[in-house]
């Protein structure tokens, strides 16, 4: 519990006392900042939390504070209801003006509502007097956005804050905050079991949440990395983190299948490759790289020295079908380059397919993965961010993924994903140890059921 003294020159000048409590979780955000970031699941407070610190920051010395979003459309977007109310809270409605697109406070503070979306290198400009920007719904905010605000907001002793539902790891806000966070950065997590005053009309609503969808509501309630309503593989890959099949202990069995490497490959696009391992069951994925730049040949010495450096023996790498086409740069095919490389009976081509066709594959196959969790990171993170392309103008769900970086890992894996499909992986028949009695009484018994059975045939 915070308590602050508050004087209103507009009623009365009489000084009174208002106490504001703060769940434990946010306390380390009260400290000074310069970037603060809160981020979890619903009914963790949040917005509330970052809310009642902008008027009661206002309250108590002129500020000037922007509340963002990467896209506004009109007011109704922002988070000016929710200041409205906190301010009806405090029961402070007579130091604030309340107009369409602004809260004027006392001491000339002000609260203004924007979308990056309206700015640019010369009239984010106009920001460089606030001494707080809030950017909510934080996990939107993109590159751009993030690196245009950060040196903008330049006043001394100013903050920025964040407060979002984790989507990707791979988002900007997480990236920055979570990967690798600037010395004067500070975050934390909350969720509803963090939350005091969490209702009981949310935590019915929760429960209902597991029951009916669990990947939906982790993210919803749980703050998980998110599984969107166009995510195409999300839920399987989440599935397989609960089943214990993402760790590193997934390594490569020099006593079993050869390797195969399925791709996604282009010129100065982003090239994937996946590293698979055929066993028993199923599949172990044990490597993923991408990088954008590169062609055929750079790739060709990257994967000779992969496979040199570990001992991977190579059983096949298999490229898309748009492999077999000429480019400028070579007078061959990027088929022909593998070919020539790594030899006959090396590199295959993967059938050209539909893309619904290629995500079945991909979501059949995903159920007998396992995968090395730190060697296929960031192939892992294309996979849970892969989804459908959304038309915001019929807000319907194309049929078709979202061209986007994670589109590069996921069509490199539904590509092998194909091909491993077809035939599976059957272990070579282990000769009998014969002297090993147990192996040997085990196998007795087998014949003398076989025995039985063949003399009770005859006898019929």
């Amino acid at each position: 519990m915070r308590a602050v003294a508050l004087s209103s020159t507009k009623s009365s000048s009489k000084l009174s006392t208002l106490r504001i409590q703060v769940p434990r979780k946010l306390k380390p955000l009260l400290a000074p900042k310069r970037y603060k970031g809160a981020y979890g699941g619903r009914g963790g407070a949040k917005s509330h939390f970052f809310a009642e610190q902008a008027i009661l920051r206002c309250i108590q010395a002129q500020t000037r504070v922007v509340c963002i979003r990467e896209v506004q459309s009109s007011i109704k977007d922002s988070v000016r209801q929710l200041l409205i109310d906190k301010i009806a809270k405090f029961g402070v409605q007579t130091m604030f003006d309340v107009l369409d697109a602004e809260i004027r406070g006392p001491h000339g503070s002000l609260i203004v509502f924007k979308g990056m979306q309206s700015y640019n290198a010369t009239n984010v400009k106009s920001l460089e007097a606030y001494d707080v920007a809030w950017v909510e719904e934080a996990q939107t905010f993109s590159q751009h956005s993030l690196d245009l605000l950060r040196p903008t907001i330049r006043k001394e002793g100013s903050e920025l804050w964040f407060s979002w539902n984790p989507r990707f790891k791979t988002d900007p806000v997480d990236m920055f905050f979570r990967k690798n966070p600037p010395p004067d950065a500070v975050s934390v997590m909350v969720n509803w079991r963090d939350n005091p005053w969490f209702p009981d009309v949310l935590y019915r609503e929760m429960a209902h949440d597991f029951v009916d969808d669990e990947d939906k509501a982790e993210h919803t309630w749980n703050g998980a990395y998110g599984t969107s309503q166009g995510a195409i593989l999300a839920k399987w890959v989440n599935r397989a983190e609960r089943e214990g099949r993402i760790n590193d202990e997934i390594v490569y069995d020099p006593e079993g299948a050869a390797i195969e490497i399925s791709s996604d490959i282009g010129f100065h696009d982003t090239a994937t490759w996946w590293y698979w391992q055929r066993v028993k069951g199923g599949f172990h994925l044990l490597k993923y790289e991408g990088e954008s730049g590169y062609d055929a040949d750079d790739w060709i010495d990257i994967i000779k020295g992969n496979l040199e450096s570990t001992g991977m023996r190579l059983g096949k790498i298999w490229l898309p079908h748009d492999a077999r086409a000429k480019t400028f740069q070579s007078k061959h095919t990027t088929a022909e380059r593998f070919l020539s490389a790594f030899g006959a009976g090396k590199v295959d081509v993967v059938p050209q397919s539909k893309k619904l066709d290629q995500i079945g594959a991909a979501r059949a196959v995903m159920a007998k993965c396992a995968f090395n969790a730190t060697a296929c990171e960031d192939g892992l993170d294309g996979l849970r961010a892969w989804e459908y392309d959304y038309n915001e103008e019929t807000q319907v769900f194309s049929r078709e993924p979202k061209h986007n970086w994670a589109s590069h890992p996921s069509d490199g894996f539904a590509y092998g994903a194909q091909v491993m499909s077809v035939v599976e992986y059957e272990a070579p028949p282990q000769e009998p140890d014969w002297n090993n009695l147990e192996t040997i009484g085990t196998l007795n018994d087998a014949w003398m059921d076989h025995s039985r059975t063949v003399s009770a045939h005859r006898r019929m």
